[in-house]
């Protein structure tokens, strides 16, 4: 395993075309083995994330409400697939129309030093595919540019990891893995962050529960609640955003780094003040 990722580091230092003569077996062996590094270098950049969202900069991601199973086939099957025929599928010279198309129009020209070239085309299509992911965000302030790198770090090593995979291995190889990738990322988010609750306050005047999903239902989603003026006695919802909620209590002066979608119980007879509600979600939601 170590010789493989020294082999892979040396190779996007001195990117070539040269493919590896392996069995089936071998292919499925460095693939599950490229796989494991990309998922371990997530937790460095979710740290990254961690304090640059705590610290610095406010992130806009728009929450998608699509049904579980189109959310799947999006994130697992059309987004690897469609992402490595723009980015991957292109790095081999034979499969690459343009170029040869561009190739035929200089008589022969750009083949000639398609050696040489071969490099930086290469690493034009991993920071595309980097870019490109920016657009899981909203934001379009200044210092949100200036920390692209960091906020798009993960999907640039992968790019590197998954064009290693595309020539070495082959086209089908890289769109596996990235498919393979993305179905651990949304097993991962299912497992720790699906039905977890994420407050959870009670005392003698009242009781708060909110609940993370990650996936909604937007057919049967519902809010309800009941207030005067300052005065909350009550809130059920399910399948909302933070967002929503917070709206709809008219509770300002929070600063959200991310939405989400929750599930809410909140039911105090005596009725609990905004400013209580306010408190326990900026500790608990918020600074967590």
């Amino acid at each position: 395993m170590i010789r493989l990722y020294g082999n892979i580091y040396h190779w996007i230092k001195h990117p070539d075309e040269t493919e590896l003569n392996l069995s089936f077996r071998k292919k499925v062996q460095v693939t599950l083995n490229i796989l494991l590094m990309d998922v371990l270098l997530i937790f460095p950049f979710l740290g990254f994330l961690y304090i640059i969202t705590s610290h610095l900069v406010e992130l806009e991601i728009p929450l998608d409400d699509s049904h579980p199973v189109v959310l799947f086939i999006l994130v697992v099957l059309l987004a690897p697939l469609i992402e490595e025929f723009i980015f991957r599928f292109p790095l081999k010279y034979k499969r690459n129309y343009l170029v040869r198309l561009i190739n035929f129009f200089s008589r022969g020209w750009l083949k000639k030093r398609w050696s040489s070239v071969f490099k930086y085309f290469l690493y034009l299509l991993v920071i595309l595919f980097g870019l490109i992911h920016l657009m899981n965000f909203n934001n379009n302030e200044n210092l949100f540019f200036a920390l692209a790198p960091f906020m798009i770090g993960n999907q640039l090593i992968g790019g590197f990891l998954l064009s290693y995979t595309r020539i070495k291995l082959g086209f089908i190889w890289s769109f596996i893995q990235h498919s393979a990738f993305n179905l651990i990322v949304v097993v991962f988010e299912v497992i720790f962050f699906h039905n977890q609750i994420i407050v959870k306050e009670s005392n003698e005047n009242f009781e708060v529960s909110i609940v993370e999903q990650v996936y909604v239902f937007k057919n049967t989603s519902y809010l309800q609640s009941k207030f005067d003026k300052d005065v909350i006695y009550s809130v059920n919802a399910d399948d909302i955003s933070l967002s929503g909620l917070l709206d709809s209590l008219n509770i300002q002066g929070i600063r959200q780094y991310e939405d989400r979608w929750i599930d809410v119980k909140i039911k105090s007879e005596k009725g609990m003040s905004r400013k209580e509600l306010k408190n326990i979600l900026k500790r608990d939601l918020i600074l967590r």
